[in-house]
Parts: structure tokens; C-alpha cells; sequence
């Protein structure tokens, strides 16, 4: 049985073989009739001249049939000697012909196949176009007007395989270009329809609207699946969902449709994709779209929508893309945006009453979402005018103490409770808003800032703050508090004032950063010099990215304030005043006094001026100053100042009424004490109604002159005298001493260390008994006459001796009735 079977097909295949054997000698014998044939097709149909080089039959290639293969092919129009761009060329072009056709006389290609080869469609700028190859002198028109012999009717299933296909038109600048690696177009006919379905790989050159703008789809690797209808009654073009994937395997679906019917030629098309990355969009936009796109400096996955309606015209379409992101992050210079999600709109076409246009263009995002480093925050925002992207954002921030150190570095600043909430808007540049090379801001920011109750550490100067309560309103060139409190840890303070280019000194900004600052302290206990002149912690930073608190913290270090002080009352350790008013510059940790000035030292004047500098020049802080003091109570000068760190004579040991004027300057420690060995300065000085009281010095001149005289208490007259000091040596010009015990005068030096060497000249007319009836006679100059007792007040082992001296050599000469005085001749 199987052998029968067998012997059967043997005879099948044989005849089949016999058959196809005869078809190929009828073929060959017939080919140049054939070729006229087809040729004849070809001439009725195109306006242009085909010629082949070669023409086989191939019955087996692509199936059973009329299948031929013709070499070499190119096809040209009438005026190809004139332009020499042959329409088409290809090395090989596979045709199956329809049998049934072929045998009535009506020639048909069922399947073609165009290998390496290309076509170029072209219109040039006088008009002209290639196209018209395909207008035929010979056309038959049916009843309803169409032409039924079209060679578009006669051809069936295409498919390309390396071929090119370009097209461009010099007259309205479109430049259209493809490569077809291998592609298939299946097409199925209908009474009122011809059905298409496009697949296969495709490379891109471009497809060029408009020349200035760039092309979409430059050198692009796609894959196709196009489905089409062409409804040759209403002259419509319909694309069925279909899909094209990127070479990075995003696919787009496409759907649309083009409406031929009248000379507008209306179109309308919609692309949707899900989760591409933007930077694998890009490059399927034109290079100027991307770059507009890609300045916004967003970098995420979108899900997109986008309609395109108009007019196969010059006249760019309506474009509406709609967009949700996935969650993405935005670097600022002061800090990164964090997992932000936006939802919006684009449109070319902002202005319905204005064409579209990338000038006419809007990016509208109602709600966007993220985080601000870790505080919450959301925007409404809007980009105009693509060909220089302006932003228009409104924007929020709340923000609370589990937040706010986190943004702030915990490690410098600490937050334990108090809410902050920000709002603002911005109308600039988005991704440029800051030009470092004209050092300008491109674009206008406003906004306030709301504090409530926020305690606030800041531990690298060992800053508490609490109570922090206030208003701020910004704009790109300053940010303003009418009305900011907050208490120290010991006082409440009232501030007003303004930050001068906070906002592009946070960018980049070379400027200086200023303040100007009103300050009220009711009740002052100043405890801030410490803070002030502690050591300057310089830290070498590793390069990376700027945070927020890095940049506050070089804008604490780098900011120039310039404050006005107010202050009822003042109280820094021992030293206290009233009425406190000042005007001082900080700078680069330098503290400079404009003017200070207030009521202290028991009702006195006080007005100073002068710098205390710590900006690291110098290994302590320096200070320098000068100023007055009027009807000061000297025994509260020197309780104020500590005695000037010295404890010979000391507060409970003068009184007096003071006036002076001085140049003062010395390194402090950090404990704001005076550096002894560093002072230097001069003073001017009037003492009035001056006591001295227990002064140890004159209870030892005591022991030796004038032992019955009253040395616990000694009143003075009106003193006046120029000192200098130099480290711890006070320069003492020479004075008259006149008080109700004695009249001496003294120069020489006075010393804060183990120097102290003053000469004392006690005239003998001393000798004449004081009691409390003498009256206070200064500058009298017959007292300064006749014989004196010499005494000098020597510093041996840090105790100040006073003892006789002798006068010198030359003195015995000039003043014979001087004589050398013994303690014993002293009144006793």
C-alpha cells in the first residue's frame, strides 16, 4: 500500500516537474515578449523610462508561480538627463505576478520584493517634481472618475530589504528619509478599501518639518507594525493602532487619521506611550525640541498622551502632549529636590487665537510633589515660550523640628520643636536661573517665610536659640523681617532689618552678603563676646555637593552685618549701663564699633568707638578702641573693667569723679580677658574729688614720712595728666600729687608686672602740719621750691617697696641748701 502511494506522488512530482520545465521554456522562449509585456504596464502608468539590465524566471522563488527576477532595475522621469537623479534603483527586484490576470491580459504584481537599492523623491524650488513619473499620458477614466489602471492597483504585497527611501521638497523645506532593513507591506483589497499592514525593521535618517527646528526620528533603529486603510470613496487615510519600538525597546502606539477630500487635507494623529525614559525620547524629537526639553533638567520615566491635529501645510499643528512622571530627583545648588511626581499638559498653542507656534507654547504641571531634601513641599508649575524656557511656579514648604535638622546637618545645627512654613513664587529661568559669568539671577522670586516657636542650636559657635517667632519676605535681591524675636538663653531680642543678595550669594553669587539689622534689647545680659571671639574653626571640606546648611554656614562666616543697637539696660559681668544705643559692622569675625554709646559708671558718658578683630591675622583677637568718658565714678571704672587685670589699686580703693579720653588697644583671650603684655594706648585724664583709700603703697610711705598723718584716707585735688601705656608699663608724665596729707610729685613707671619704678619728690615744706583745716592748694610754686625728701616705689618680688634715694650728683651742684634727709629727721 505504501509503495502505491509512493509510486503515485512520484508520478505527481514527475508531472509537475515536466510541467514547470515547460512553463521556464515558454518563459524563456516568450521573455522578451514578456518584458514588452510588463514593460508596456510600466509605460501606461508612468511618465518615465524603466530600464533592466537582466530578467530570469524563477517559478520556486517566494512560493509557486510567475516569479521573476529582474537585475539592475532603474526607473527614471522625463527629465532625468536634466537633473541626473534616477527616481529609483535597486540591484534586484523579486515580481510574482497574478496568473489569473496574466492569462486575461491584465497584469498584476501579487508579491514584489525591492533588494539594495533606493528612491529619491524630490521637488525643486522651481516646482518641479520627480513625482510626476507617475502621471500617464494614457489614462482610461471609469464612470466615477478613477483611474483604474493606476499602477498603485496593480501592485500587491511589498517588502523591502535594504532599501532607501528619500524625499525631499526644496519648495516647502520637507526632507523625509528611511532605510528599510526589512520590511513587508501586506495589502488587502476591498470594494471601497485598500488595507495595509507594515512590519518590519526600519532605520531613520529623519523626517524634517521645518530645517531650523531639526528632524524627528534622526538616525533612529525602529521596528514596525503599522496597520492602514485607505477609503478611496472618502478619500481618508486611517491608521488602525499600531506600534513602533525604539531601539531602546520603548514602544509608541500610533493611531490617527488624514482626511484627503478637499485642499486643506486635514490629519490628526495620537501617540501613547508607557514608562519611557525621557532621554530615550529625545532623540525621537527634533534636536531643538530635545535640547528645549532637556534644559529643564528633569530625568525620569513618563507615561505620555500626545494628540497632534492640523493641516498637511506649511502651518505647524496643534499639539496637546499630556504626561505623568514617575518619581525623579532635581539638583539645586543649595540643595536636591526629592522624589518628585508631576501630572500636566503641553501645548504648542498656549494662545488659541495665536497659531501654534514653540513661541506659542505652554507646559502646564498643576501638581507637583517631593520632598526638599526632607521637608515636604508642592508646586504649580508653568513653562512659557520654549525657545527660552521661562517657568512660572508657585510653590509651598512645610517644615517642622523632626525635618528641619535633618536638612540642616544635625551634626551643626539642632531643632527641638517650632514649625517653619515657606511660600513663593517664581517667574525665570528654571534650569539657568543664575548666570555666574554676569553674575546675575535670570528671573524674580517672592516669596514669606513663617517661624513659630522654633528652638534652634547652632553647636559650631554654641548658639542657643528659642522662642524663635517672625516673618520674612524675599525677593531675589533681599529678604526683609519687619518684626523677628527670639531669646538667647538670657535675653528676649526684637530685630527688624534686611539680608542684602541672600538669594544669589546661595548660588553662587561672588557678591558680599549684607544685612542691615535694627536691634531692641530691653534687659541686656550680654553674653555673646565669647561666642564671638572663640577660636575660628577652619575645616578643610572634601568636594562635593553643597547642602544647604554647608552654605549657611559660610554665610554665617562670610555675612557683613551692619546693626543699630538699642538697649535699656547692659550688663556684662561686673560692668553694667542704660540707655544703650550703638551702631557696629560685623566682618569676616572682626566686630567694628561705629559708635557706642550709653550711661555707665555711675552716671557717667560713655562714647567709643574701635574693633574687636578675630578674623584669624593674629593668633588672639585683637581690640582697639577709643573714646570718652565724662563724670564717671572712677571706683565703678575700675569694678567694671576688673581692675584692668592688675591688683595694686583697685576699686575699693579710689574714688573720684573721671574724664577722660583714650586710645586703647590689646590682644584678648578667650575669655574676653586683656592680654597685659599686648596693651598699648594713651590717655588723657582729669580726676576730681579723688580719694584714695588703704592704698597698701601709701601705707608704706607712711612707715617711713609723716607717721601721724591720715594715709587711710587721702583727698586730692583735681589731677590731670597724660600716661602711656606700653604692655604692662604706664608711662607716667610728670605730675603734682596735692592731697590733705602730703604734696608730692611723681613720674616714671608704673607696671602691671614686676617693673614698677616711680620717682617721688616730697618738698619739706610737707613738714608743716595738715589737718582736716587744710584747704587743697594746687600748683602752688613755692611749694614746688626748697628742700625735698626723694622716694622711689620699686617692685621687688611682685611687692611695690617705697624708699629713700639719694639725689643725683649734678642736682648737689645746682641746689646747695638741699640736704640728704634721714628717717629719723622725719616729724614723727
Amino acid at each position: 500500500m505504501f509503495a502505491r502511494v509512493l509510486k503515485i506522488f512520484g508520478i505527481v512530482a514527475l508531472c509537475a516537474v515536466f510541467m514547470f520545465a515547460a512553463i521556464e521554456i515558454w518563459v524563456y522562449r516568450n521573455k522578451e515578449k514578456i518584458f514588452r509585456s510588463v514593460q508596456e504596464v510600466v509605460n501606461e502608468n508612468l511618465n518615465g523610462n524603466l530600464e533592466i539590465e537582466d530578467f530570469k524566471f524563477r517559478p520556486f522563488y517566494g512560493g509557486l508561480g510567475l516569479n521573476f527576477t529582474l537585475s539592475n532595475v532603474k526607473l527614471t522621469d522625463s527629465l532625468y538627463l536634466i537633473h541626473k537623479k534616477p527616481f529609483l534603483e535597486a540591484e534586484l527586484i523579486h515580481v510574482a505576478l497574478d496568473l489569473k490576470g496574466f492569462y486575461k491580459g491584465n497584469i498584476k504584481v501579487k508579491n514584489l520584493v525591492i533588494e539594495n537599492g533606493h528612491m529619491k523623491m524630490f521637488v525643486q524650488r522651481d516646482g518641479y517634481s520627480n513625482l510626476t513619473i507617475f502621471k500617464s499620458a494614457k489614462t482610461s477614466k471609469t464612470k466615477e472618475g478613477t483611474n483604474d489602471n493606476s499602477i498603485f492597483k496593480k501592485l500587491g504585497n511589498l517588502r523591502f530589504v535594504n532599501f532607501g527611501v528619500n524625499y525631499a521638497d526644496s519648495v516647502r523645506q520637507k526632507y523625509y528619509g528611511a532605510f528599510f532593513r526589512d520590511a513587508t507591506n501586506i495589502v488587502t483589497l476591498t470594494d471601497t478599501t485598500s488595507n495595509a499592514t507594515f512590519t518590519g525593521s526600519v532605520f531613520f535618517n529623519g523626517l524634517t518639518f521645518k530645517p531650523k527646528k531639526g528632524g524627528f526620528l534622526v538616525n533612529q533603529e525602529t521596528t514596525l507594525a503599522l496597520a492602514m486603510a485607505y477609503d478611496e470613496d472618502n478619500k481618508k487615510l486611517k491608521i488602525y493602532p499600531s506600534v513602533l519600538e525604539s531601539a531602546t525597546n520603548d514602544k509608541i502606539e500610533i493611531n490617527g487619521e488624514f482626511d484627503f477630500s478637499d485642499t486643506i487635507k486635514h490629519f490628526n494623529l495620537n501617540f501613547e506611550a508607557k514608562k519611557i525614559a525621557i532621554k530615550n525620547a529625545l532623540p525621537l524629537l527634533t534636536a531643538r525640541l530635545s535640547k528645549q526639553i532637556d534644559s529643564i533638567g528633569i530625568q525620569t520615566t513618563v507615561d505620555t498622551k500626545v494628540k497632534v491635529v492640523g493641516q498637511l501645510s506649511e502651518q505647524q499643528p496643534h499639539v496637546e502632549v499630556y504626561f505623568k512622571t514617575d518619581t525623579f530627583n532635581y539638583a539645586l545648588p543649595v540643595g536636591v529636590l526629592r522624589n518628585m511626581q508631576a501630572t500636566g499638559i503641553f501645548t504648542n498653542q498656549a494662545d488659541t487665537t495665536q497659531l501654534p507656534d514653540i513661541w506659542n507654547s505652554r507646559l502646564t504641571a498643576p501638581k507637583v510633589t517631593g520632598f526638599f531634601e526632607t521637608i515636604p513641599f508642592s508646586l504649580k508649575l508653568a513653562i512659557n515660550d520654549f525657545t527660552n524656557p521661562r517657568a512660572d511656579l508657585d510653590g509651598k514648604i512645610e517644615a517642622d523640628s523632626t525635618n528641619l535638622g535633618d536638612l540642616l546637618d544635625p551634626a551643626r545645627y539642632r531643632f527641638k520643636n517650632g514649625t517653619a512654613k515657606i511660600d513663593f513664587h517664581f517667574d525665570g529661568n528654571l534650569k539657568k536661573f543664575y548666570n555666574p559669568v554676569k553674575d546675575q539671577f535670570d528671573g524674580k522670586i517672592l516669596g514669606k517665610i513663617s517661624i513659630n516657636n522654633i528652638s534652634m542650636d547652632y553647636l559650631p559657635r554654641k548658639v542657643h536659640l528659642s522662642k524663635i517667632k517672625g516673618d520674612f519676605t524675599f525677593n531675589e535681591k533681599a529678604v526683609v523681617f519687619p518684626d523677628l524675636h527670639f531669646f538667647d538663653g538670657q535675653n528676649m531680642l526684637y530685630m527688624r532689618g534686611k539680608l542684602l543678595d541672600m538669594i544669589p550669594y546661595l548660588f553662587g553669587s561672588p557678591k558680599p552678603l549684607r544685612a542691615n539689622v535694627d536691634v531692641n534689647i530691653p534687659s541686656w545680659q550680654l553674653n555673646w563676646l565669647e561666642t564671638l571671639l572663640a577660636p575660628r574653626i577652619v575645616s578643610k571640606r572634601k568636594k562635593k555637593k553643597l547642602k544647604l546648611s554647608e552654605l549657611l554656614d559660610d554665610a554665617i562666616d562670610q555675612m557683613e552685618i551692619t546693626a543699630k543697637l538699642d538697649s535699656k539696660k547692659l550688663k556684662y559681668k561686673q560692668f553694667s549701663a542704660r540707655d544703650v544705643k550703638g551702631q557696629f559692622t560685623i566682618k569676616n569675625n572682626a566686630l567694628s564699633i561705629e559708635y557706642f554709646v550709653m550711661k555707665a559708671f555711675g552716671g557717667g558718658n560713655v562714647k567709643i568707638t574701635g574693633q574687636m578683630d578675630n578674623s584669624g591675622r593674629s593668633q588672639l583677637p585683637h581690640l582697639a578702641i577709643k573714646g570718652n568718658i565724662s563724670n564717671a565714678d572712677v571706683h565703678s571704672v575700675f569694678y567694671s573693667f576688673n581692675n584692668f587685670g592688675q591688683k595694686t589699686i583697685t576699686h575699693e580703693n579710689i574714688k573720684g569723679i573721671l574724664n577722660t579720653d583714650f586710645n586703647f588697644e590689646s590682644q584678648l583671650n578667650n575669655s574676653v580677658q586683656l592680654v597685659p603684655t599686648t596693651m598699648q594706648g594713651t590717655l588723657h585724664f582729669d580726676l576730681r574729688k579723688g580719694y584714695i583709700i588703704n592704698f597698701e603703697p601709701f601705707m608704706k610711705m607712711k612707715r617711713l614720712i609723716f607717721k601721724k598723718r591720715n594715709f587711710e584716707q587721702v583727698k586730692f585735688a583735681t589731677i590731670r595728666n597724660n600716661i602711656q601705656l606700653k604692655g604692662q608699663e604706664i608711662m607716667i608724665a610728670p605730675m603734682e600729687i596735692e592731697s590733705n596729707v602730703v604734696t608730692l610729685y611723681l613720674d616714671g613707671i608704673y607696671s602691671f608686672g614686676r617693673k614698677t619704678d616711680i620717682n617721688i619728690q616730697i618738698p619739706l615744706s610737707n613738714l608743716k602740719k595738715r589737718d582736716s583745716t587744710y584747704v587743697l592748694d594746687p600748683n602752688n610754686v613755692e611749694k614746688k621750691e626748697g628742700s625735698k625728701i626723694y622716694l622711689r616705689a620699686i617692685d621687688e618680688n611682685g611687692e611695690v617697696n617705697i624708699k629713700l634715694a639719694f639725689r643725683k650728683k649734678k642736682d648737689r651742684k645746682s641746689k646747695q641748701d638741699e640736704a640728704e634727709i634721714k628717717p629719723e629727721d622725719i616729724e614723727k
